[in-house]
């Protein structure tokens, strides 16, 4: 764990790929020592098996991303999506957690006044990107419906995360599903 450590903290990576039954990680538990080892890392967890309740604590955890056993591609891809601030968790998951902040109210907007300020200051196309978002589509079934490029979307969705001062992919659509009705509709 010393290695991991030093690593770590003397090149603070983007994005840091971890086994989950790294020794002395200590698991899922293990995944908050580091992130307070280099906050901006973004953490990526591999397991030996696809396994819905430990991907849900890996997430809580601070984790951006969990697979099972994957190919040398799907590893590259997933690193490079959770780089550009995505998250890499199955649509249950994502799921699970939007229920458990909602059931604690984490999820309530800022004032109601705030947030219609906030989508004010969206574009119309934006905000069209923002409520597919919140139904849980992804970028291409997005690009799909409008019509454009998968890296149209990725550019508004960068433009739309820096206006509503989202971190990532994960919290914009806890924002926006949490806006819910307050959303105007585009007609």
């Amino acid at each position: 764990m010393s290695g991991l450590i030093d690593a770590i903290v003397n090149h603070m990576p983007h994005v840091v790929v971890l086994p989950i039954d790294f020794p002395g990680l200590g698991g899922a538990r293990g995944i908050r020592d580091v992130r307070r080892l280099s906050p901006a890392s973004k953490i990526v967890v591999l397991s030996g098996s696809m396994d819905p309740t430990e991907e849900l604590e890996v997430l809580r955890r601070g984790a951006k991303g969990y697979s099972g056993p994957v190919g040398t591609d799907v590893l590259f891809k997933m690193v490079d999506k959770v780089q550009q601030g995505e998250v890499w968790a199955g649509r249950k998951t994502i799921g699970a957690l939007l229920d458990e902040y909602q059931a604690a109210g984490d999820l309530a907007p800022r004032e109601s006044t705030i947030a219609q300020t906030d989508l004010q200051r969206l574009t119309s196309r934006e905000r069209q990107i923002l409520r597919f978002l919140s139904e849980g589509a992804s970028n291409k079934e997005i690009a799909k419906a409008l019509s454009v490029s998968v890296s149209t979307i990725k550019a508004h969705l960068t433009k739309i995360f820096r206006k509503l001062g989202q971190p990532d992919r994960v919290r914009l659509a806890l924002y926006a599903a949490a806006l819910g009705l307050q959303m105007p509709q585009e007609s």
